[in-house]
């Protein structure tokens, strides 16, 4: 409550009041003599008691007013604090607003990641399957060069060994001609055809003569197979390696139990048995270390 505002009521006129009763009540005393009457005894009581009440009157209303001013800055104090009341209640109804729209939209990208993860997974299996696809088909394709690779390879060596064969007895024809210019150069050219293969791997072999007879390693060029340990007369047609494996074995004449060699039955080595890749089917696994001596 102000003071300041508080209106402030004029005690002149009650003072006034009040001491025109007393001084009334005293005349009336005064006036009496010795003896007061009834009514004058009454007069005289409520001069003074109606003098006394204006005397109190201002403060009895100064505190009236008082009061009702605290009650009204009371008042405006409760009223206030309704109003800040209202005001919070509109800010806790605007949070609690902002709350569930920020609870709304996370919900939806709650959604919408959910949605992202089915479909980036949707992606990933199709991708998969793509790839899977991709790798059988390619894997397929290089099966399919290999084999090519491989039959290829299969009829260059074929070539290659018919050639070294047909190169083989023309060194032979040249020896057993007795024409040192002619062996020599046949010599030179057959070293270069071997020189030339083996640097792919490709190897020729001969047996040596009277080497025992290796069944591994030596093919007779005709009749049964030999014991083991019998001693090779000649060469027929070279054996070959290709890098390490054994693609034919030598085919040779063998000294015979008589002392005699075996007749020959090949002509030349081009026609004196299975190609490199044919008797490769049934020489795989077996491989014979070059040290028998290179023709």
């Amino acid at each position: 409550m102000s003071e300041g505002k508080t209106p402030q009521l004029s005690r002149m006129p009650f003072w006034f009041a009040d001491a025109t009763l007393l001084l009334t009540a005293g005349l009336l005393v005064m006036t009496a003599g010795r003896g007061l009457g009834l009514w004058e005894m009454l007069a005289v009581v409520g001069c003074v008691a109606l003098g006394g009440w204006l005397a109190v009157l201002p403060v009895l209303k100064e505190y009236d007013v008082a009061v009702r001013l605290a009650e009204t800055d009371h008042l405006a104090s409760t009223m206030a604090k309704l109003r800040d009341l209202d005001v919070l209640a509109e800010r806790i109804a605007a949070a609690t607003g902002q709350w569930q729209a920020v609870q709304d939209r996370a919900t939806q990208t709650a959604e919408l990641s959910r949605g992202m993860v089915d479909r980036l997974t949707r992606e990933a299996e199709s991708l998969a399957s793509v790839v899977s696809r991709t790798s059988d088909g390619e894997k397929q394709t290089m099966k399919l060069e290999v084999e090519k690779l491989r039959r290829a390879e299969g009829d260059w060596l074929q070539s290659v060994g018919r050639v070294m064969d047909h190169v083989f007895a023309l060194h032979v024809a040249a020896l057993k001609s007795g024409q040192p210019a002619v062996v020599e150069q046949i010599e030179r050219f057959h070293a270069a055809c071997r020189d030339a293969l083996r640097r792919v791997g490709f190897v020729p072999i001969v047996a040596s003569p009277d080497e025992p007879f290796d069944p591994r390693k030596h093919q007779v060029a005709e009749g049964p197979r030999p014991p083991e340990g019998t001693k090779i007369d000649e060469t027929v047609a070279a054996g070959y390696l290709f890098q390490g494996q054994l693609l034919r074995p030598i085919i040779v004449k063998v000294i015979s139990a008589s002392g005699g060699a075996e007749p020959r039955a090949l002509a030349t080595g081009a026609d004196s048995g299975p190609g490199p890749t044919e008797d490769a089917s049934h020489t795989a696994g077996e491989s014979t270390e070059p040290g028998t001596n290179a023709s």
